[in-house]
């Protein structure tokens, strides 16, 4: 028993002391840890003063001007040309049209509606064929930005339709080149806010898309008079448009006044079918020469105007899915003006109209309506005057109503394919004294000559009307059979990049009639 007792006793303190053993080795690892932490707190605490040094160190040192800026990278876009922060792009075309006419007008790529002959004329009899590279264009557009709200940009346009005396046909057909279009936009994107100076197209030239100054959605024919009911023209003013969220804008422009009188520099008079010939008061004036060194050619008057033409404007781009809808319209102030028997007259008028764009078939069939009524006659692609006068010198504004439709179909990448019908009229506007006629589309005025070949010019005046009714309106229609073009390789610059007319050649349809 004594031996048993022994052993266990010995058991028992050779446990404790193995125990007091291990926690003496827990003891001393946790010291061991507590010295490395502390030797990692002063590692921290002393980069911590010489990263406080450093910055201290820079902070005295003279600081850099606040206005340096890191430029970002833009990498110029394919097509393009960059220098020095502004983006060149450069369009246009060269052409050769093709033209055939079954009634001859003397005239290039433009077929001028209102000269169209009547039997009167020998030319009715005699066709017309000729070739014209005067189409071709060449056009640039200049980008840059002043700061990430200020956009600026450029834009020049010429063709080759200019006609100087010496640009004869008989040798080199050396025809001058002639500004389209020259001007300068500013565009603020936080404000949505944009103003144009220079030359473009006139406020009331119908675009697909927006306010476009640089494009224009017009019936895409080679025709350079395009197609009746299509009006525009191109002249330099101010113009400042505002966006109204992502599909609204409204546009306001004053642009460069002229008036179109029947008869052209001297106002005419038709001759009556019986009576004596009317005469204008010899006081009246409604336009003039300019003078050497005016840099106006002295073979074209210009008529009096003292305040520009006023265009306001307001266009819709609703979103419609894959469909693109674009519906415009607008309103247009013109003062016509004379001097006659001491004393100036104006003559105040207000136009409108409207335009749709619309794809009825995404990418491949677009519809297009044109629209307007008013004294538009210079606008006109017949063209038509603006006005008569009376016999003592009152003008008498004519009114225009204009209508054109067309469809496009985009047979392929290449091609389209396309159909037009449009329609151009003027209201008669005339004034009598007694039996003599004065005006235009007066019932006393001579027609009787107009289709018999070879009779005196006084036969046939060209302005029609009947007695004893309201005379009716002197009208160019037009129809024009399905026809196709060629997408050009290189497009105008515009800001939907909308196809530019075409450059293929095509015969002019002979269903246009005046």
């Amino acid at each position: 028993m004594r031996i048993i007792t022994r052993g266990l006793m010995l058991g028992l303190l050779a446990a404790c002391s193995g125990q007091a053993r291990a926690d003496d080795n827990v003891a001393t690892e946790i010291q061991a840890l507590k010295a490395k932490l502390k030797e990692l707190q002063q590692k921290v605490d002393s980069q911590a003063r010489k990263t406080r040094q450093v910055e201290a160190a820079q902070a005295k040192a003279a600081p850099m001007a606040a206005t340096y800026k890191a430029l970002p990278v833009d990498p110029c876009a394919s097509g393009k040309i960059c220098y020095k922060g502004i983006t060149l792009t450069f369009g246009g075309w060269v052409d050769l049209t093709g033209i055939y006419r079954s009634r001859n007008i003397a005239s290039d790529t433009g077929s001028v509606y209102n000269f169209i002959p009547y039997q009167q004329a020998h030319n009715f009899f005699v066709p017309e064929t000729r070739f014209s590279a005067r189409q071709s264009r060449f056009s640039v557009l200049a980008e840059g930005n002043a700061n990430p709200d200020t956009h600026l940009a450029g834009y020049g346009e010429i063709d080759f339709e200019g006609a100087a005396q010496t640009a004869s046909s008989v040798a080199t057909n050396s025809f001058n080149p002639r500004m389209r279009q020259l001007s300068l936009e500013l565009d603020r994107t936080d404000l949505g806010l944009h103003v144009l100076a220079g030359q473009s197209w006139s406020l009331n030239a119908p675009t697909k898309s927006g306010i476009d100054p640089r494009g224009v959605d017009a019936p895409g024919v080679i025709d350079f008079e395009s197609v009746p009911g299509f009006l525009a023209a191109r002249q330099p003013g101010l113009r400042v448009w505002q966006d109204i969220g992502p599909e609204f804008k409204i546009a306001a422009s004053v642009e460069n006044p002229q008036t179109a009188f029947f008869g052209g520099n001297t106002p005419a008079v038709g001759t009556p079918a019986v009576g004596p010939q009317g005469v204008i008061n010899p006081n009246v004036q409604v336009n003039l020469t300019g003078p050497g060194g005016s840099f106006f050619n002295s073979l074209n008057n210009v008529s009096l105007n003292q305040v520009p033409d006023v265009t306001a404007k307001a266009a819709w781009d609703p979103r419609l899915g894959p469909y693109k809808l674009h519906v415009e319209a607008w309103a247009l102030y013109r003062q016509l003006f004379d001097r006659f028997n001491g004393a100036n007259h104006t003559y105040d008028t207000g136009s409108f109209g409207g335009h749709v764009f619309a794809e009825l078939i995404p990418k491949t069939l677009d519809l297009q309506l044109y629209g307007a009524h008013g004294v538009l006659g210079r606008f006109t692609a017949t063209p038509f005057p603006d006005a008569a006068l009376a016999q003592d010198g009152t003008v008498l504004p004519l009114t225009i109503t204009a209508a054109a439709v067309g469809l496009i179909w985009h047979a392929t990448p290449e091609l389209d394919v396309y159909s037009y019908a449009g329609l151009e009229k003027a209201k008669a506007n005339f004034a009598n004294v007694g039996t003599v006629p004065f005006g235009y589309g007066n019932p006393l005025y001579n027609n009787t000559g107009c289709f018999t070949e070879n009779t005196p010019a006084a036969t046939c005046n060209g302005t029609p009307g009947k007695s004893g009714r309201s005379p009716r309106a002197s009208t160019t229609p037009s129809t024009r059979a399905i026809t196709a073009r060629s997408k050009p390789a290189c497009n105008i610059p515009t800001r939907d990049a909308s196809l530019s007319p075409a450059s293929v050649a095509r015969p002019r349809p002979t269903t246009t009639s005046s």
